[in-house]
């Protein structure tokens, strides 16, 4: 199962001619918002568990990244600075109809990103374990 969706998602995204500028023939777009939620309706990355000092949100956001871009679709990774050196990272679609939106991959759920305010209190999860207030964010495409 795995290599025959990684295969159709590889073919999908080649595009002839573009050897020459991307040196693999092989280009993301970014979705429309309906494209992005069958993304993450379809992948399971939020279906793993989070395990302290072994697979924690970066793994999350990147394991997210890769699956998207595996199937041809843009996605960032979205580093979030927290006062004390303390962070978290979650990814981004630019999608073609809705614009930036940011979600969190433990979940699949769109949150929102307001510097200055609680990470958990503006998107309703827990409260966190220390200051999460969003001193900046980082988009890396």
């Amino acid at each position: 199962g795995y290599q025959t969706g990684y295969k159709s998602g590889y073919e999908a995204g080649y595009k002839p001619g573009l050897e020459q500028q991307t040196q693999s023939g092989y280009a993301l777009r970014n979705p429309t918002y309906q494209e992005m939620k069958a993304f993450l309706a379809e992948d399971i990355t939020n279906s793993k568990a989070y395990l302290e000092d072994q697979y924690v949100c970066s793994d999350f956001a990147a394991a997210v990244n890769n699956n998207a871009e595996a199937k041809g679709i843009r996605c960032a990774i979205v580093d979030i600075f927290y006062p004390e050196g303390y962070g978290h990272t979650i990814v981004a679609f630019e999608t073609t109809d809705k614009g930036l939106i940011f979600i969190e991959p433990q979940f699949d759920q769109e949150v929102s990103l307001v510097v200055g305010k609680s990470y958990a209190q503006t998107n309703n999860y827990t409260p966190a374990p220390r200051d999460d207030t969003i001193k900046r964010f980082l988009i890396i495409w």
